[in-house]
């Protein structure tokens, strides 16, 4: 839905409201798509419609005190006591939003997400011009994967909440999944104002940042905090990536790939990072597949793509050419397949027939939520390649894209990007890097050889010749060709990846070539590499 229809609709709704056909305006708002459904406009109209269902309600406000217990609770972090009395509250003045903002923080607190977005919005209805409630809705949203929903919260957050970290750090994220270059980069350089230790903060600023000059502020900022010390491990190496960036556009290799190395080294030491679970999931599952076998009916549901490969590989690419197609949706990287079949798959004892049937109902549950009528849904968890396998046999008609990229280049496309969280574990660590490759290769190798069809996609022959690339691969797919799978740069879709913005410009060439401007630092890859026979 473009902007214009948004607008008649939200227009069309206050006309119902305004002549009482209060059913038909539910109706309408009910059916915005996920990018607009919890926009300030439309809580205002969701207001409202719920005021004019409780009008005498309206004349019982929450007393003064019950509000400060509510205060001290969460203040105390007493997160149970804190719920516990906000239901009650919430019970006997169902009017007042304080009650359900006070479990939306809670929630949240503790990590308990969904019922933190129910809280949220329960309490926008009823006040919808609250700002901190638009950054409590944006955060849970946030850590949902709702990124289409999320973006009109976390802007009317960030708009109004200058001075909240929090509100800031939800704005940027929103802006950056949007492609809204300069939206993000002021939101982070306000979030380091608010926080001058936090390196995700600058980091965040550093990569949508140019460095022309060696005397640029916010570099010898950086400088100078990491100088001063006083900085923990984790704001430490998100300082050092931040500052390998800005070396790197200043062309001052030695002094880029130290500030890279550091980062990656500090973050393998904080959270004992390696390849090793990805190598051992990986022969646990080659072991188990013999006996999997495919059920005899399959749901109807929308088939997966799951588009594999390591990140960095152009899985994001290969998806932003995919979802432009009119018969495929994009799910983004959906954790589903690892959170719920890998476990599994690492237990001595093979799964059962009746468990991997409700593992395969499950996801096909998520994809249908993704789908929006579509019959094909795109999976670009790059690490599924682990698993690609399993599903072809459970879910019949599966297809499986595998990215392939110049191994020098990919290791170093990966080793000089800091991950959000600490899935990739084999990441920062040149000689796990390559490790890593090949498992991906033995992977694919081992599909293959069982008979799973595979269509593998050549990242620099995408690049070179897209054109032809793009008609192969939907062919291969069983898709018929569309013209915009290429002009696809466009499209205002989320994209929550470490490419979000690279998409965004379209298919681009060159980026093959960027690590030899660095192949004398890369010699434990380059070792680990021919010692895998991969170059």
């Amino acid at each position: 839905m473009l902007l214009n229809s948004y607008t008649d609709t939200i227009q069309r709704a206050t006309a119902l409201i305004d002549s009482k056909d209060f059913d038909a305006a539910q109706s309408l708002l009910d059916e915005l798509p996920e990018r607009w459904s919890c926009a300030p406009e439309v809580f205002a109209l969701r207001h409202r419609l719920f005021t004019r269902s409780m009008p005498a309600l309206l004349q019982q406000p929450l007393p003064a005190q019950e509000a400060k217990r509510l205060s001290s609770l969460l203040n105390a972090r007493r997160l149970d006591a804190t719920l516990t009395l906000a239901r009650s509250l919430a019970a006997r003045h169902p009017h007042a939003a304080i009650p359900h903002e006070a479990m939306a923080l809670a929630f949240n607190a503790g990590r308990r997400f969904s019922a933190a977005r129910d809280a949220a919005q329960a309490a926008l209805i009823r006040a919808p011009e609250r700002p901190s409630l638009y950054r409590e809705l944006a955060l849970s949203l946030y850590e949902l994967g709702a990124y289409e929903a999320m973006g009109a919260p976390a802007q009317r957050a960030a708009e109004a909440l200058v001075d909240d970290p929090l509100a800031q750090r939800m704005g940027a994220v929103s802006a950056l999944i949007r492609g809204e270059r300069e939206m993000a980069r002021a939101r982070f350089a306000r979030l380091a104002e608010l926080q001058p230790k936090n390196g995700a903060a600058h980091r965040g600023f550093a990569e949508l940042h140019p460095y022309t000059d060696r005397q640029d502020k916010h570099l010898k900022r950086m400088l100078r905090l990491l100088k001063a010390q006083g900085l923990t491990p984790a704001e430490e190496l998100e300082l050092h990536f931040a500052l390998g960036k800005a070396f790197d556009d200043l062309d001052l290799i030695d002094k880029a790939f130290d500030h890279f190395a550091r980062g990656n080294a500090l973050k393998k030491k904080l959270h004992s990072l390696d390849a090793t679970q990805d190598i051992e999931d990986g022969a646990r599952v080659r072991a188990a597949f013999a006996t999997v076998r495919s059920p005899e009916t399959t749901p109807p549901g929308p088939l997966p793509i799951l588009v594999c490969g390591l990140p960095r590989s152009g899985t994001t690419l290969t998806e932003s050419i995919l979802a432009a197609h009119p018969q495929v949706a994009a799910a983004g990287e959906l954790t589903f397949l690892r959170s719920r079949l890998l476990p599994l798959l690492r237990n001595d004892a093979p799964p059962t027939e009746s468990t991997l049937s409700e593992v395969r109902d499950a996801y096909l549950a998520v994809l249908r939520t993704h789908a929006k009528g579509r019959p094909f849904v795109v999976d670009k968890m790059p690490l599924n390649f682990v698993l690609a396998g399993y599903l072809a046999k459970l879910i019949p008609g599966t297809r499986i894209v595998a990215l392939h990229r110049e191994p020098r280049a990919l290791g170093w496309s990966i080793f000089r990007q800091c991950f959000v969280r600490t899935g990739n574990g084999f990441a920062y660590d040149l000689r796990d890097i390559a490790d890593a490759m090949a498992l991906y290769r033995q992977m694919i190798g081992f599909w293959e050889d069982a008979g799973v069809a595979i269509q593998r996609l050549d990242y620099g022959t995408l690049t070179q010749n897209p054109d032809t690339t793009v008609q192969a691969l939907l062919a291969g797919l069983g898709l018929p060709p569309d013209p915009a799978c290429v002009d696809f740069a466009n499209s205002d879709r989320a994209v929550v990846t470490a490419s979000a913005l690279q998409v965004r410009e379209g298919i681009q060439t060159g980026a093959d070539a960027i690590w030899q401007r660095y192949e004398s630092k890369l010699t434990p890859l380059v070792q680990q590499l021919r010692k895998h026979a991969l170059i």
